[in-house]
């Protein structure tokens, strides 16, 4: 995208210290796919395989490094890419904000 847009999660790690006391940017990114899909209070058996915690957490460690450890723009990334797959109508995971140009 344009250099000239504005994070609009810019500050969000230092307003959730202010409101958890432990956060680790990984779990936050995971937790923040699951919230921006509506999954995060779906039966057990859903967090399996595709949608595994694990295999999340790793994809969310990856987009984490690859932005220089910035979870304001590792949120932004998802939330464009969630934009982009409504819009264009594809199925999405974190790893696709690594293999999409726009991001």
């Amino acid at each position: 995208m344009k250099d000239d847009l504005e994070n609009p999660f810019k500050g969000y790690l230092v307003n959730l210290q202010k409101q958890k006391q432990a956060v680790n940017p990984v779990h936050e990114i995971v937790n923040c796919y699951y919230k921006m899909n509506g999954w995060e209070k779906m039966p057990k058996e859903f967090y399996r395989g595709r949608y595994a915690y694990n295999k999340l957490a790793k994809e969310a460690k990856t987009l984490y490094e690859v932005l220089n450890q910035n979870l304001d723009d590792s949120i932004w990334a998802l939330d464009r890419m969630k934009y982009l797959a409504e819009k264009n109508g594809f199925d999405w995971t974190i790893s696709t904000c690594l293999k999409h140009k726009k991001i």
